[in-house]
């Protein structure tokens, strides 16, 4: 509401149904009266809690709501706070705006009128459903951000205590403390006296920041200054040596340039005796020319007879590689009639061996004959072997019965062990789901999971069994009925031990509590039974309404556990229905005051009736929360079932493996007898055959023997083949020959012609050499001077190089570039330096004397004092920079502190007087002051302070949620709220 309102909304107790007589219409215009921009003029709403449809109009100053209690009042300031964009939490009640829609109904519409002295009243309207709200601003479409913006424009504050109070939160008005109080005040009365009130704690904090700033600058200065005070003698002293230092460096610069010049000097003397030698080999080559050319003349010859020399070589060469050519094809000519005599008498072997081949197996043939005639009759045989298949035949019968007999049995056992294994694994995930459970209390509560595990092992430790957390022994027989469970019975029960033995339960607490450090919640059970427990009507009597079942039947647990729940959460008497229950539930409520609360699909009907009065009802639907621990139920008696149906099944399948066993053994030994029957008539089969094997052996020796005759060899006619090879290679061996003499004459002429040519050929070799041995004697002396020269070149060379490395360095100690003269100042310096390197060095080293003589003083410390004593200037004017910074500062803030406290004093001089006339008037005292801190800057700490007397002999006291009751508590709040607003 508008902080200049005149007018405050108390009330005092819950909502029910009551009728306010419609007062207003649609739109009401109020001009003139008093109100102020911003003030409630109208309040329509439809089903909104009590409410079916209500509207009336304001006053524009004090408006107070007087009724008995449950009849709306809260109603109404629950609607103004939701109309006016506030939070359901504000109000401390339902935490959804939906839960305020009136039962029944799938929404409620709340509407306002605000005054606007500039034109139309402003009217806001909020239409509220299940899920959403539909906001409306003057008849057009909006959105709460709109709506919160337009209630901040008019300065409505429905979060502030000391503006907007509902009633259950009057008691955290006294828990505020004297700053909050002082922000909510300000920010009721006057926006501008808060916002100045902040500026001023942070200008405040600027302050400090400031003073803190100048002091540590003023800090900094001082040592900086103190610092170089100590180091200044040692300045001086550096800068003496360094003058020392300096004309050391000048003269190390010269020193190169020095050197450099005297070897400029010498490479100019050695290049003059160059140019003299150079002459004297140029007169020396022209005398060498004639004989040079002479012997040219005499190594052209030789270099002709060389030639030929090498071309006939080349011939002589070819010609005997012919040769050679010719007597290796009459070796290989020679070869071949060997090959012919050896395959002649390859074949006459070959023929000895077929006839001795052919005389064993004639003989071989007569010993068979013999045998054949030796052997018995068959028909004695042909009777043994039937009788032994007949028997065969019966022993195979007789092993495919058992046979037959064990694959059924096979299967049988099979399907017992698929049936077990299927047992098995629907048990593992029955069990499973405990253990799940048992993770989740884990992640959800590590004590009370930490406690169970040492239950599990400690169990002999305590005289009678203490139950593990509702959490794990809880089975729903149905999971979705899990949400009735957990909605209706807090967490920190359902995960409660619960002990038979009151001694138990002393020790397992203290074991917990001492020994393991734990926190966990122990019960005990109760001693009445579970039978006592009665619902106070059968189950037939609430079916009607749509009801089915009672909370306690919706799950199994052990009875210590039940007699709890029974006797703690009366789960006997609570009643879960399905949706009919929301069409009947007024019927219920009126019908059946012993049901105090009961469920339908998603929500929980919380009754509650006033014991005073005309003993009105109030009821509350909360939407039920999702399970979380017991949505995986466990059914247990399918659990042992299954461990009935497994142990059967094993008893069943021992029985059949042993008779599998039995027809097993039997099998083994009927194979046995087969397989010596089997070798019985394998014998008698072997007689009997032995005849017809010996007469098909007999038939194929004699055609082997007539193969082996038919491959006989007529060596007289591979005498004659052989013959004529031989004379064919023969003529071909002749012809070799004749081609070789050819050859070998020819090679014996070329070699002649060789050893007349090689004559010339010395003769024109002796001629070279003699020109040779008189030239090199005419060269040798010529060899000497151009040998001297090419050694004056060199050196040449060298000394250009070193006087160009000195050059190079000498520019490099100066800091001249490649291309570049001395600079003017460095020759003027280099001509007060002595020109010998003598007197250059002795300088040098009397300098760097009286230099070493100086105490010698780090670089770093002459830099660090420069750079410190810069520094020190620039801290200085950062000192005087801050230090009118902070003046200014401290002028705007009490320029500042003057606006806000006189102002505020005022105001609390009001709030004061009109406090104190109030309390006067219920002869009690009561008064207002701002208190004001030890250190009046410290903004932050100021606050306002309320005190209370309403009894004589007692002491002023400061309103405080501890010192006066919670009526006296209320009874300030409610006269502070009205002394703000009394002029």
């Amino acid at each position: 509401m508008n902080s200049s309102e005149k007018r405050h909304f108390m009330e005092e107790d819950n909502e029910n149904n009551v009728n306010i007589s419609n007062t207003a219409g649609k739109k009401t215009v109020k001009k003139d009266l008093g109100y102020v921009e911003g003030a409630i003029v109208r309040i329509k709403l439809e089903n909104i809690l009590t409410y079916d449809s209500v509207e009336f109009s304001t006053g524009p100053f004090l408006n107070v709501i007087i009724g008995p209690n449950g009849t709306g009042k809260s109603t109404i300031v629950c609607a103004i706070c939701l109309g006016l964009a506030g939070k359901t939490a504000w109000l401390g009640r339902a935490s959804q705006p939906a839960d305020f829609i009136k039962y029944g109904h799938e929404r409620g519409k709340i509407e306002l009128e605000l005054y606007n002295p500039k034109g139309e009243n402003h009217i806001i309207q909020r239409e509220i459903h299940k899920d959403k709200s539909l906001w409306t601003v003057n008849g057009r479409k909006a959105n709460i951000k709109s709506v919160e913006l337009m209630v901040s424009n008019l300065n409505i504050q429905v979060g502030n205590l000391c503006q907007f109070l509902p009633q259950d939160r009057v008691a955290e008005f006294a828990k505020m403390t004297q700053q909050e109080l002082l922000e909510n005040t300000q920010k009721a009365v006057s926006e501008d006296l808060y916002e100045l009130h902040q500026k001023l704690k942070e200008a405040r904090k600027d302050s400090r920041q400031m003073e803190q700033s100048c002091e540590s600058v003023e800090g900094r200065l001082q040592q900086e200054q103190q610092k170089n005070s100590r180091l200044e003698q040692d300045v001086k002293n550096f800068e003496e040596r360094q003058i020392h230092l300096e004309k050391v460096r000048v003269l190390k610069m010269k020193r190169p340039w020095v050197e450099y010049e005297e070897k400029r000097k010498q490479y100019l003397e050695e290049k003059k005796l160059r140019d003299e030698k150079e002459e004297e080999v140029k007169q020396a080559r022209s005398q060498h020319e004639p004989l040079q050319e002479k012997m040219e003349t005499a190594k052209r010859a030789k270099d002709d007879f060389d030639a030929q020399m090498k071309k006939k070589s080349t011939s002589i060469k070819d010609c005997a590689n012919k040769v050679r050519d010719s007597s290796q094809q009459l070796e290989s000519l020679t070869d071949k009639i060997a090959d012919v005599q050896k395959d002649l008498d390859y074949k006459q072997q070959e023929e000895d061996s077929r006839k001795r081949k052919a005389v064993d197996m004639r003989n071989q043939l007569q010993a068979m004959e013999s045998e054949l005639a030796q052997v018995d009759d068959v028909q004695d045989h042909q009777q043994e072997a039937e009788k032994l298949a007949q028997e065969i035949r019966g022993v195979n019968r007789e092993m495919t019965q058992v046979q037959h007999s064990g694959n059924t049995i096979r299967m049988e056992v099979d399907n017992l062990r698929r049936e077990i294994q299927g047992s098995q694994q629907e048990l593992n995930q029955i069990q499973d789901i405990s253990r799940r459970r048992l993770e989740t209390l884990r992640q959800r509560h590590r004590h009370t999971y930490d406690a169970v595990m040492w239950l599990r092992e400690n169990k002999n430790r305590f005289c009678k069994k203490i139950y593990e957390p509702m959490i794990l022994c809880l089975n729903m027989k149905n999971a979705g009925d899990a949400r009735y469970v957990e909605n209706h019975i807090s967490f920190n029960d359902l995960r409660a031990f619960v002990c038979e033995d009151p001694n138990d339960l002393d020790l397992f607490m203290s074991t917990m509590r001492d020994e393991q450090r734990l926190k966990v919640n122990v019960v005990k059970m109760p001693v009445e039974t579970v039978e006592s427990f009665r619902p106070p009507q059968p189950l037939a009597e609430y079916s009607k309404y749509g009801f089915s079942s009672f909370l306690k039947d919706l799950f199994d647990c052990p009875d210590a556990v039940m007699r709890f729940l029974c006797m703690q959460y009366q789960v006997h008497k609570i009643v879960v229905g399905d949706e009919r229950v929301k069409s009947n539930v007024n019927r219920v409520i009126q019908k059946n005051p012993e049901l105090h609360v009961f469920y339908t699909r998603d929500t929980q009907y919380t009754i509650k009736r006033s014991r005073y009065g005309n003993k009105e009802i109030s009821a509350r639907n909360t939407k039920l929360r999702d399970p979380v621990f017991l949505a995986v139920s466990m059914d247990v008696q399918r659990q042992h079932e299954l461990k009935k149906q497994i142990q059967t099944c094993q008893l069943k399948l021992q029985g059949l493996e042993e008779q599998y066993n039995g027809l097993q053994s039997k099998s083994k030994d009927l194979e046995s007898h087969m397989n010596k029957l089997r070798e019985i008539k394998k014998d008698v089969n072997k007689r009997k055959d032995q005849k017809k094997r010996l007469q098909y052996q007999i038939n194929a020796k004699k055609e082997s023997i007539q193969r082996i005759e038919a491959e006989t060899i007529d060596m007289d006619i591979e005498a004659e083949k052989a013959r004529k090879m031989v004379q064919e290679i023969a003529f071909q061996k002749c012809g070799l020959l004749r081609q070789l003499c050819i050859n070998t004459r020819k090679c014996f002429e070329l070699s002649q012609e060789k050893v007349r040519l090689s004559l010339k050929h010395s003769g024109a070799i002796y001629e070279y050499t003699s020109f040779e041995a008189e030239l090199r004697d005419q060269s040798q002396s010529l060899q000497g001077i151009e040998r001297h020269l090419q050694e004056l070149k060199e050196g040449l060379k060298r000394t250009r190089a070193i006087a160009k490395t000195l050059l190079d360095r000498a520019k490099v100690a100066t800091g001249t570039g490649p291309n570049e003269e001395l600079s003017p100042d460095l020759k003027k310096a280099f001509e007060q330096c002595p020109p010998h390197l003598e007197e250059i060095d002795a300088q040098i080293h009397e300098q760097q004397a009286r230099a070493d003589c100086t105490f010698q003083v780090d670089e770093r410390v002459v830099r660090e004092f420069q750079q410190r004593k810069k520094e020190i200037h620039r801290l200085q004017c950062d000192l005087e920079k801050r230090t009118r910074e902070r003046d200014n500062h401290h002028h705007e803030i009490e320029e500042a502190k003057r606006n806000w406290l006189g102002p505020l004093k005022e105001l609390i001089h009001r709030i004061n007087d009109n406090f104190g006339y109030f309390f006067t008037c219920m002869k009690c005292t009561g008064e207002v002051d701002i208190n004001i801190p030890e250190n009046p800057e410290d903004y932050e700490k100021y606050g306002v302070r309320i005190k209370v007397k309403y009894r004589d002999g007692e002491p002023l006291r400061e309103l405080t949620p501890h010192h006066q009751s919670g009526g006296e508590r209320s009874v300030a709040t409610v006269l502070y709220m009205m002394a703000r607003y009394k002029n």
